[in-house]
């Protein structure tokens, strides 16, 4: 199986690096660098899914820069939420109510509602795309998520564990897509109305299993304490990689892309912030040099999967409704 190629834009204000929690004046210039990056897109006939937040709904020029992308059918736009800036707003958010599966159930319900509604008043179309801020999703969103009509969330990323920063633990999810039952990390036995479609995560070895029990044991005492995770990094004996040019190098994007395609994956998503599209705003591109690298990656990495391994594109809503009448009867989740 080819996988179909999925781009995914988390298009949001600056500052998430910054360690606050602004709930007002969120500026978002980074909105600018999104032509040049559309322009790449439309090269190779992509048709990226920008996942929007509170603040780029509330900046006239920001929102004015996707409708002119929306008019020539260039993208997909999708829900994207940052609890500490989404009405109603707290104050004094701390780490752990960053995440929204950390608040009470009637306050995400709240919030997911608002920018919704939000994003249907601003482009006149109702979005069934989503990425929660900071991955930060659980089941109960995932049902909120389903009451307000979205076919498809992506926030999701396998052989991942953020608990430590009082994030979820998504280190026994699929990497492959799959319906979303009872328990966000497993699959339903049955066709549910929310697809998950993970983030790309993987490893420079085709067989995924057995590459992260390898990495897993290099955590463990004391073997830890030889950093052997590291070594092998640097080493590229074993590498875990995310489908980001923000992470990883075009090398290693086409490796885990090739890795993908020999797995049957049915799908692989690429995703970044839309902060990145321009310098100083992000840790991945500090100046105009990183800029075009980054971008250089991204082009890179588009051309070896359209042009090199055949891959399909679809918005993540478009391979959610080609899945439900395709892929889901004999798509393997594990």
């Amino acid at each position: 199986m080819t996988p179909t190629l999925i781009v995914t834009v988390d298009t949001e204000e600056e500052g998430l690096w910054s360690g606050q929690f602004s709930a007002r004046d969120n500026p978002v210039e980074n909105i600018k660098g999104v032509p040049a990056f559309q322009a790449i897109c439309d090269t190779f006939a992509i048709k990226p899914t920008y996942l929007v937040d509170t603040p780029i709904l509330d900046d006239t020029s920001a929102t004015s820069v996707l409708d002119r992308i929306i008019a020539q059918n260039g993208c997909e736009i999708g829900c994207h939420i940052h609890p500490w800036n989404t009405p109603p707003v707290e104050h004094n958010i701390d780490s752990v109510r960053s995440y929204l599966c950390n608040l009470p159930l009637d306050l995400q319900r709240e919030k997911l509602t608002t920018v919704t509604e939000h994003i249907e008043s601003r482009f006149g179309l109702s979005p069934t795309s989503f990425r929660a801020g900071r991955y930060g999703l659980d089941s109960d969103g995932a049902s909120i998520l389903s009451e307000l009509n979205y076919i498809v969330d992506s926030s999701v990323c396998p052989f991942m564990d953020y608990s430590g920063d009082g994030g979820p633990d998504f280190r026994g999810a699929p990497w492959k897509p799959y319906y979303v039952g009872d328990n966000l990390c497993q699959p339903s036995s049955v066709t549910t109305n929310l697809l998950e479609v993970p983030v790309s995560f993987g490893f420079n070895w085709s067989n995924f299993e057995q590459a992260y029990a390898l990495y897993e044991f290099l955590a463990y005492p004391p073997l830890n304490r030889l950093r052997l995770r590291g070594i092998f990094d640097r080493l590229e004996i074993l590498q875990r990689i995310k489908f980001s040019p923000e992470k990883s190098t075009s090398r290693q994007l086409n490796a885990l892309a090739d890795a993908y395609r020999r797995n049957d994956a049915p799908c692989i998503v690429m995703m970044f912030h839309s902060s990145s599209l321009q310098p100083g705003f992000t840790p991945y591109v500090t100046d105009s040099s990183e800029l075009k690298r980054f971008l250089k990656t991204i082009e890179e990495t588009f051309r070896h999967c359209i042009h090199n391994s055949g891959m399909q594109t679809k918005t993540l809503s478009e391979f959610a409704q080609w899945y439900s009448e395709n892929g889901a009867c004999s798509a393997n989740v594990k």
